[in-house]
């Protein structure tokens, strides 16, 4: 007893320590501009190396004082943390420096009275006021240049068309599916591991990577997928939200996406809300946003919905600097929390996806 009264006020007065040290060290920071050489693109891979190494050993260190639950902080994101390596946080850091040369990322940046995407570590987007920015908008990894909007009307792209007329080959295909127990689908294991209940999906790609026996199941729905233009491939998949269901607030990972849900199986009472702005699905119709922007979904129905969800890049974007976005992409997927998202999206999982009522 006395040994753990002795470490837990060790602990407990170096926490202490270490917050008081913290308030000093950000001070010093600003007042010798430290600060803005730390978050520069020179110790940019460095610092955050660090700063994830760093996170990863107390956890486990926490974990091994037995002083947090061991379901608190799963073990794959702690091995994450510990594991990160210094070459990717290079590539990162490189291709942040591509965006500030873009010539949308530059024009971003212009507007909002910044000088390089490595200054929203200083100052957020979210709390600059400019057409490419919005208080309610704070994803992970920030692309200037891009209109902050919550929602968009389908007209205004080329592919949705395709979608529309397509929704009969789709939505059969998604019964096939069904017919067969669901097989393919698994329950939703978000980035932290935490299972989110009721939510169930049937990934065709994700991360890039291609999901060939669910691409298998539904080839004239992954042949149709795969002649889109500006498709962007880092998500794509049968989303199904069950009775009283709901996906809390969350923030997507980029901003310069368009979300498209093509609505397969909707009933009533089922809505999503992004920033401000509320709306629901229509069966054979596009619901497009930017999911970026906070936002959460509801089924407040006594029926499964299902969408088929996808994304594609956004039309401000020059075709040149899609493969920029790309490598963007397959940077940030490196940090740890992306790594183990996609180890829980390939894992064998079962679902508890409910049943779909057929409709005369």
């Amino acid at each position: 007893m006395q040994t753990f009264l002795i470490i837990g006020g060790v602990i407990f007065w170096g926490a202490i320590g270490l917050a008081v040290a913290r308030r000093v060290l950000r001070k010093t920071l600003r007042v010798t501009g430290l600060r803005e050489v730390l978050n520069g693109p020179a110790l940019f891979p460095y610092v955050n190396w660090f700063r994830y190494r760093r996170t990863g050993y107390f956890w486990k260190a926490l974990r091994g004082l037995g002083l947090i639950r061991k379901d608190a902080i799963a073990p794959e994101v702690i091995e994450a943390h510990c594991n990160t390596s210094l070459p990717k946080m290079t590539e990162l850091r490189d291709v942040m420096l591509e965006l500030d040369r873009m010539p949308t990322g530059a024009a971003g940046l212009q507007a909002m009275n910044v000088t390089s995407v490595f200054d929203f570590a200083k100052k957020g987007p979210h709390y600059i006021k400019s057409p490419y920015s919005h208080p309610m908008q704070a994803p992970p990894y920030f692309i200037p240049g891009v209109p902050a909007r919550t929602f968009y009307d389908p007209s205004e792209f080329e592919w949705s068309q395709t979608l529309v007329d397509a929704y009969p080959i789709i939505k059969q295909e998604l019964h096939d599916v069904l017919s067969h127990d669901g097989k393919g689908f698994k329950s939703y294991m978000s980035e932290h591991n935490q299972r989110l209940t009721g939510w169930n999906t049937f990934n065709f790609f994700f991360h890039g990577k291609k999901a060939e026996e669910n691409c298998a199941r539904c080839p004239r729905t992954t042949e149709i997928l795969e002649s889109l233009p500006r498709f962007e491939r880092d998500h794509i998949m049968f989303s199904a939200l069950n009775p009283h269901a709901n996906i809390p607030p969350h923030y997507g990972p980029i901003n310069g996406i368009i979300r498209a849900h093509l609505g397969l199986v909707v009933p009533r009472g089922c809505y999503i809300k992004v920033g401000p702005d509320e709306h629901t699905w229509e069966e054979g119709k596009l619901l497009l946003f930017d999911d970026s922007f906070l936002h959460q979904v509801w089924n407040h129905s006594d029926e499964v919905r299902i969408v088929l969800f996808m994304n594609f890049w956004h039309p401000c974007f020059r075709q040149e600097e899609i493969p920029i976005l790309e490598r963007y992409r397959r940077a940030y997927e490196a940090t740890p929390l992306s790594r183990v998202h996609q180890d829980n999206q390939g894992a064998q999982r079962g679902h508890d996806l409910a049943p779909v009522v057929a409709h005369a």
